[in-house]
């Protein structure tokens, strides 16, 4: 691990924190295998006392593969990365520890340990402070108090000038030969710019070993690492290239996006302010503190700052430009404030000028026009690994492999490889890795994998390549499942939707695309890590417990607000909310709803560890709420899936109506509120109806299995039939126009095959 330029780790803290592992410290027998959990952890924290760790650390992890939420062997193993010098690891497990037993001192200073010995003393503070809300106290709390006050917000120790003057003087290193720094520099960004991420690294990786003071060294290892998925050493190398390169916007603005991104947004929004106070003209930090802006939910600021990254870009054909453009339609999407007749506007207007910057470049071919042959069907995308959008898009390819009434190829746009990825490659006949390739380069490997249906599966999110859909290099496109609103495109023929999504007659006006109307607009393929459903939760505790599992940027005040009338109006009500980090932005929802009348009390927060503890809290939760205006789609699948119903609150807006989709095909209408005095009244409804609420819960995974919505053979059929439809139209030399499949078409072409 890249650790040498990190603050010391104190020794002393490591054995007064760890009153757990105060234990004999002698090498124990080997593990029975009929040892309980607890036994094993006992016997491996003595393993970790005796320091052999190498023993040590395989036993924590057995324990945590039968049981994920351990608080001790989460505990023990977090202590054990940071014994190692290997925190950013330890963090995950520390959390995990916190949230199983929050009442454990303990947890909460090895946490905050970690965080010291990463740098991160402004989140060390807003822990702390959460930590004391949870009843940490006494001396060791205060100790650390007193050490975060001797050092700066974000690492830097404050010296006084005495102090600085009573250093003992260090000799200068020797100076490295600045030539061969020169080379090695050279041919490591060779392979970068060759896009040759994975050869790259152990280059990068030698150069730090051979030159650890030169900071480009540093800020070259951790722009590989973050190529190839590797988050958490990518920010070991960045924090030290920003030591190294304190005067280096770039460097800064690149640890930013990487933190951000981990969701370590105060963190991320001091390094970005640094970078542009070094380079006010940076227009890539102006664009991520735009987004960083966003997920805080400050949207105001979001907007200003995306469009001076917008002005700041004079290259009308940037990639980087379209981006900005794109996020802040994002933001927009979001922001409870903006209506929907805005929202199609600000579409149309980022549509259009993609439209006038970008041009075919490339000379058509022509196509075989005859109707029935084995169509060619393209879909391009970011999002092919353990994202999202593979929950959605994995029961589609996999219903088609070896079909030969189409033909599908992927155009990857991304450089994150995995299990998904690997199994998506299987169902599909090509696969063409296509991150770094220009709008007219990827404009002519389409034309010329003779590509008849171009699917969009981006919209306007990020890595997408609307650009290339601007020139229209295939005869037919449509936009699908990523994103939940136009392209704002009329090279963009059609968005595929259903009725329960977008119904009919209410949202053509906000589409520059056609809409096509499925039986269904997308299966969803459940995790195997889910557990069983449980029995309702209120049963026991005589109180409905309400639970949001959404990211924390669609959680605005508005939606706070809302939430809290219901638990106003249900004063032995409780809220869990998941995945939330436990910084400033938890601590800024406590004060939202205090601010709406509901105590901390009420309140309980999860921070997220890993999927199968996410997916377990859904046991402690009776009914999931959504926010607004962007609510649940993947999420609210899976609380479906675990038995728990969402209770949304329609809008005007497509992203508004995504739980809906899905509580609609399950006829689950009554949990689908008009307005927010019809989501308070159906809350109260059901929380005066324990025993209705008990029986759906137990029948929900069925309900689920039998939906004819919910099977990818129907789903896929459904498609198919809308393609084939597609491809007709433009055979026969007619616009695009809006249509449905209906169930009896899919039944009926089904029955003929």
């Amino acid at each position: 691990m890249l650790s040498a330029h990190r603050p010391t780790h104190d020794a002393t803290h490591w054995h007064a924190s760890c009153t757990l592992l105060r234990m004999a410290a002698t090498i124990p027998e080997t593990i029975q295998p009929s040892a309980t959990p607890d036994q094993a952890c006992g016997r491996a924290m003595q393993l970790q006392l005796a320091g052999r760790l190498d023993l040590a650390e395989p036993i924590y992890h057995s324990i945590l593969d039968a049981q994920p939420a351990h608080a001790g062997a989460n505990y023990c193993l977090g202590m054990l990365l940071v014994q190692q010098r290997r925190a950013a690891q330890g963090l995950p497990r520390l959390l995990a520890a916190i949230n199983a037993s929050p009442q454990v001192a303990d947890y909460w200073l090895g946490y905050l340990e970690a965080l010291l010995l990463l740098g991160e003393n402004a989140v060390a503070a807003d822990i702390l402070s959460l930590a004391r809300q949870h009843g940490l106290a006494g001396k060791a709390a205060d100790d650390f108090a007193l050490r975060l006050e001797s050092k700066g917000p974000w690492g830097v120790a404050a010296a006084t000038p005495a102090a600085a003057n009573d250093a003992p003087a260090r000799k200068p290193p020797a100076a490295p030969d600045p030539d061969a720094i020169q080379r090695q520099e050279t041919a490591v960004l060779a392979l970068v710019n060759a896009g040759r991420f994975r050869e790259a690294l152990p280059l990068a990786r030698d150069m730090t070993e051979r030159f650890p003071e030169c900071g480009m060294g540093w800020k070259i290892l951790g722009a590989m690492h973050w190529a190839v998925g590797n988050e958490l050493e990518a920010i070991d190398a960045m924090r030290t290239s920003v030591r190294l390169l304190p005067q280096d916007a770039e460097a800064h603005k690149n640890l930013a996006a990487a933190v951000n991104k981990r969701q370590r947004l105060d963190e991320a929004e001091h390094y970005l302010h640094r970078a542009l106070q070094i380079d006010p003209q940076c227009a890539p930090a102006h664009l991520i503190l735009g987004h960083n802006y966003q997920l805080q939910g400050r949207y105001a600021e979001a907007r200003s700052s995306l469009q001076t990254a917008i002005a700041l870009q004079s290259d009308d054909t940037s990639i980087g430009l379209d981006s900005a453009r794109s996020l802040l339609l994002f933001v927009l999407n979001n922001d409870p404030s903006v209506d929907a007749d805005t929202l199609f506007a600000e579409h149309c207007r980022v549509g259009a000028h993609l439209e006038r910057t970008e041009r075919a470049s490339v000379p058509r071919t022509s196509h075989d026009r005859n109707p029935d042959r084995c169509l060619q069907v393209g879909f391009i995308s970011a999002d092919l690994y353990n994202h999202s959008v593979a929950h959605f898009i994995e029961p589609l390819l996999s219903a088609w492999r070896g079909s030969e009434r189409l033909r599908t190829t992927v155009y990857y746009v991304n450089t994150v490889e995995d299990a998904v990825s690997q199994r998506l490659r299987g169902y599909v006949s090509r696969w063409n890795p296509v991150f770094g390739l220009s709008t007219a380069e990827l404009e002519q490997r389409i034309v010329n994998d003779g590509i008849d249906i171009l699917i969009d599966l981006s919209g306007h999110t990020a890595l997408h390549r609307l650009g290339t859909f601007a020139r229209k290099p295939a005869p037919v496109q449509a936009s699908w499942l990523g994103y939940p609103n136009t392209t704002g495109l009329d090279a963009m023929d059609y968005y595929l939707a259903d009725e329960h999504f977008l119904p009919p007659a209410e949202f053509q006006r906000y589409f520059t695309e056609k809409l096509v109307y499925l039986p269904a607009a997308w299966a969803f393929q459940p995790s195997n890590s889910a557990p069983a459903v449980n029995q309702l939760p209120a049963l026991a505790s005589n109180h409905l417990t309400f639970g949001s599992f959404n990211r924390i940027a669609k959680i605005n005040e508005p939606t706070v607000q809302l939430w809290s009338r219901l638990l106003r109006a249900l004063p032995g009500s409780r809220m869990l909310i998941a995945g939330v980090p436990l910084d400033s932005q938890h601590l800024k929802m406590i004060s939202w709803f205090a601010d709406a009348g509901i105590a901390r009390q009420r309140l309980s927060f999860h921070a997220y560890s890993n999927q199968q503890a996410h997916f377990a809290l859904h046991h402690q939760v009776d009914i999931s709420l959504e926010p607004m205006p962007y609510s649940g789609c993947t999420t609210s699948n899976h609380a479906l899936w675990m038995g728990v119903p969402s209770l949304t609150c329609v809008g005007t807006t497509p992203a508004s109506r995504l739980s809906a989709a899905n509580l609609g095909h399950l006829g689950l209408q009554e949990f689908i509120a008009a307005s927010p005095e019809d989501l308070v009244a159906k809350g109260v409804r059901w929380a005066n109806d324990l025993p209705a609420l008990a029986t759906l819960r137990a029948g929900l995974r069925a309900r689920w299995q039998s939906a004819p919505a919910r099977d990818p053979k129907f789903v896929a059929a459904g498609m198919e039939l809308a393609l084939r439809r597609m491809w007709q139209r433009c055979c026969a030399g007619l616009p695009a126009q809006s249509f449905a499949i209906t169930a009896a078409d899919v039944t009926g072409s089904t029955a003929a095959r």
